[in-house]
């Protein structure tokens, strides 16, 4: 009988402090491709700026403690060129994310901090490239840009990873809050599958600057 009313007390004292909030977030990301480039010593790769958006969601079981839902439209952006000869590659890859993580905090009414530590998972939904290369037919160079068609064969549409960001919140009104945030995407799957001999593994690492507002029910 204890048991049950220590239990009860437990769930009564979440409810009492638990909240709901729903959101919306904007920014900027810094993609970082890496690849083992082998025996292709003249070629480089670059880091690329690009964006993302997306809805989000928090449920605060304590005033320190939620679980925190994100669904997002990132670019994954990367660069590959050759330093002796004018070849160059610049990648734009749209995915689509769904990280989810507790979210810890520590602060006044008004203003706080946060951290948010978690996995997600996501989904490669397009590829577009330009840049210049070189014409086996002609030996000119030419300027292109063009939609990257997905090979089922070669490519790992499917992202996993781990997630985390720090940030600070400001509640601006009585149920409006706004946040500034910093956060890390570490992929753990390749993009590209292993159907070759000699293996391949290329990875994406991204980094988000984002703001949003939420509505804290």
């Amino acid at each position: 009988m204890r048991k049950l009313i220590l239990f009860c007390a437990v769930m009564l004292s979440m409810t009492a402090h638990a909240q709901w909030r729903v959101g919306a977030t904007a920014g900027a990301d810094y993609n970082i491709f890496s690849m083992d480039k082998q025996y292709q010593s003249d070629w480089n790769l670059e880091k690329r700026w690009g964006a993302t958006m997306g809805i989000t969601g928090q449920y605060d079981v304590y005033d320190w403690l939620g679980v925190r839902a994100d669904l997002n439209w990132t670019q994954k952006n990367y660069r590959r060129y050759r330093s002796r000869i004018p070849i160059d590659h610049k990648y734009y890859n749209d995915y689509l994310l769904l990280p989810v993580m507790a979210s810890l905090s520590v602060g006044g009414e008004q203003l706080r901090g946060f951290v948010n530590l978690g996995v997600y998972g996501g989904y490669w939904l397009s590829s577009h490239r330009e840049g210049t290369e070189l014409s086996t037919f002609t030996s000119k160079y030419y300027k292109f840009s063009e939609k990257v068609e997905f090979n089922d064969e070669r490519d790992q549409r499917w992202d996993l990873g781990f997630v985390g960001g720090a940030g600070v919140e400001y509640r601006f009104a009585n149920r409006w809050a706004a946040q500034a945030e910093v956060r890390c995407y570490y992929s753990t799957t390749s993009i590209q599958k292993q159907y070759m001999r000699v293996k391949d593994y290329r990875y994406n690492s991204t980094i988000a600057f984002q703001a949003g507002v939420s509505y804290c029910f």
